[in-house]
């Protein structure tokens, strides 16, 4: 089971679900994709601070990682349902300096998980979902 370095589950996950099954931890992190895990591990390591939830320091984000079935954030079958999304919150640089580097080398080893980045918004969102990026390359999503 791979466990990001430099990510907690309180990051990851909605505090309802953190604070219900924090004494499991090996359940939580099965509840996500490695490929995903891997990816936000290397991306921190490369870019330096990254936020994802930040309500467990009484911030505001609380679905920018794992989302549960019911909830009303996003689209109905999000990647961030499958533990393979997220929304992070580069410190250190921007978005789109990191979006146009995916972009431009979509196969370097910190990125050849990801196969999906949403264009025109303040966060980073990469997915890991079922996509043959050599045949199609990296989907671009726009929001809605």
């Amino acid at each position: 089971m791979f466990m990001p370095d430099y990510f907690e589950l309180y990051e990851l996950l909605p505090r309802t679900v953190y604070r219900e099954h924090q004494n499991t931890p090996y359940k939580l992190w099965g509840m996500f994709d490695d490929r995903f895990l891997k990816t936000i591990h290397s991306l921190r390591k490369r870019y330096g601070k990254m936020i994802m939830n930040d309500w467990y320091w009484g911030g505001q984000w609380n679905e920018r990682g794992w989302r549960p079935w019911n909830t009303l954030t996003g689209a109905v079958f999000s990647q961030h349902k499958w533990g393979r999304a997220g929304d992070l919150i580069p410190v250190d640089h921007s978005a789109e300096e990191i979006r146009q580097d995916i972009l431009h080398d979509p196969f370097h080893p910190d990125f050849k998980y990801i196969t999906c980045v949403e264009m025109n918004v303040s966060w980073l969102h990469i997915d890991c979902r079922n996509r043959d990026k050599k045949k199609n390359g990296i989907l671009i999503i726009y929001p809605t």
